[in-house]
C-alpha cells in the first residue's frame, strides 16, 4: 500500500521523465544510467531545476516497483544529482555576457564530433549575429545562406549578414558550412539534436538545450559555467559593440 501511494504522488514526475524519453527516442523503462544523466541535466538547466530530486526518486521509485534495477543507484546518476544540487545553490542571480575571449577558449574545446561542430556554429552564429535564444533555435536550414559577403540569416522581421572571420577556427561562416555537410542538412531545424552516439535527430533544440550547451562549453574550456545561460552570446556580442 506504502509503495502505491508512493506512486502516485510521483505519476506526474515519472509522466515528465516519460515524455522526456519518448521525445529523444530513449526507452524510459528500465532507463539506462547515461539516459537519467542527460535528463537530470536537462532540467537542472531548466526553471525547474528545483524539483530534480523528486524526479529522480520517481524514476527509482517506478523501477523498483517493477522488479528492475533502479538506474539512480548507478554512481553516474548519484554525481550528476550532486552536481544538480550543487549549481541550484550556487546559481547567479544574472547571466553575464560571454566575451571574446570566453568565446575564443569555449569554441577550441569543442569535441572533434558531429555535437562538436554543432556546438560550434551555434556559438559562433548566436554570437555573431547577438542573437535570442528564440530566434536562435528557429532558425531553419533555408533561412541560413552562403553570400559573397558571408552568411544570410533571415529573421522573422529582418535580414543580417554575418561577415566572414578573420580567424579560420572562429569563422560562423565556415562553422556552418562544417555543421552543415557533416550533418547533410538540406531543409527543417538548423540546429538539432544530437544523441550520445552521434546520431542525428529530428526535432529542434529547445531554448533550455542552449543554455545546457553553452554551459557545457564554458565547462570544458574550464570557466565557471554556471555564470551563462543561452543569452550570454546576444549579451556578449551587444557588450562588445558598445563604444569604449
Amino acid at each position: 500500500m506504502a509503495r502505491q501511494s508512493s506512486l502516485n504522488a510521483s505519476r506526474g514526475d515519472w509522466a515528465h521523465f516519460a515524455r522526456w524519453c519518448v521525445a529523444r527516442g530513449e526507452t524510459a523503462i528500465p532507463a539506462s544510467p547515461s539516459a537519467v544523466v542527460e535528463y537530470i541535466q536537462d532540467v537542472a538547466t531548466s526553471n525547474e531545476a528545483a524539483t530534480v530530486p523528486q524526479r529522480a526518486a520517481a524514476i527509482r521509485d517506478w523501477h523498483r516497483a517493477s522488479g528492475l534495477e533502479a538506474p539512480t543507484d548507478d554512481e553516474r546518476v548519484r554525481l550528476a544529482l550532486t552536481r544538480a544540487e550543487w549549481h541550484r545553490r550556487r546559481a547567479p542571480t544574472h547571466t553575464v555576457p560571454l566575451d571574446a575571449d570566453e568565446l575564443t577558449a569555449i569554441v577550441a574545446a569543442a569535441p572533434v564530433s558531429l555535437i562538436g561542430l554543432r556546438d560550434r556554429a551555434l556559438l559562433l552564429i548566436g554570437y555573431a549575429a547577438a542573437l535570442r535564444p528564440s530566434e536562435l533555435v528557429a532558425l531553419d536550414v533555408s533561412d541560413l545562406t552562403v553570400v559573397d559577403d558571408g552568411l544570410a540569416v533571415r529573421l522573422m522581421q529582418d535580414r543580417i549578414v554575418i561577415p566572414y572571420g578573420v580567424e579560420p577556427d572562429l569563422c560562423p561562416v565556415l562553422a556552418w558550412e562544417d555543421w552543415q555537410a557533416a550533418a547533410g542538412l538540406t531543409a527543417g531545424p538548423a540546429f538539432r539534436s544530437v544523441d550520445r552516439d552521434g546520431r542525428l535527430g529530428l526535432t529542434r533544440l529547445g531554448e533550455k538545450a542552449i543554455t545546457r550547451i553553452v554551459q557545457r562549453a564554458a565547462e570544458r574550456a574550464g570557466l565557471d559555467e554556471s555564470r551563462y545561460s543561452a543569452i550570454s552570446l546576444r549579451l556578449g556580442m551587444l557588450a562588445s559593440a558598445r563604444p569604449g
